[in-house]
């Protein structure tokens, strides 16, 4: 039993292998070689990659705003909330009352954090609904670089 379940995973792992192999193989062989063909050497996009048929401009690392990241979280976090639910109302019949009243506890908490959110300002894009940069001054003493610090850290 124990030996006809290796060779089954020995079997899967050579197709997989087999299929690896055809997919990297086969582009090279099939695909057009401009560098062989001398009146296709000199085209400009030869060399450049392509960007659905537009040349690239700028430079490829550009850092896009700290929101991009904070609606992504959100995103994640929501979409978490989402599956939980889902496995809650698949489980329902077996829960009963006690899981209502855990599933709305937990709705409750994240309605609150969104509203938490919400109202300070982690939702909005505008430049000046973000927080104000901390002001440093130049030779503070140990007490005043300990206030600024955590002005910072708040």
């Amino acid at each position: 039993m124990v030996d006809d379940a290796i060779w089954q995973i020995c079997i899967y792992g050579l197709c997989v292998g087999v299929v690896i192999a055809v997919m990297l193989g086969l582009p090279p062989l099939l695909g057009e070689r401009h560098w062989k063909k001398p009146e296709r050497r000199s085209e400009s996009a030869t060399g450049v990659p392509y960007e659905c048929g537009i040349r690239p401009t700028g430079n490829a690392q550009v850092r896009p705003p700290v929101q991009y990241y904070l609606i992504a979280m959100f995103f994640v976090i929501f979409d978490v909330e989402a599956a939980y639910l889902y496995a809650w109302a698949v489980a329902v019949p077996e829960t009963g009352w006690l899981g209502f009243i855990e599933v709305t506890i937990f709705v409750t908490i994240l309605l609150a954090s969104l509203a938490y959110l919400w109202l300070t300002g982690a939702l909005d894009w505008h430049a000046q609904s973000q927080r104000p940069k901390v002001r440093h001054r130049q030779n503070p003493t140990m007490q005043e670089s300990k206030e600024l610090y955590d002005d910072r850290v708040a």
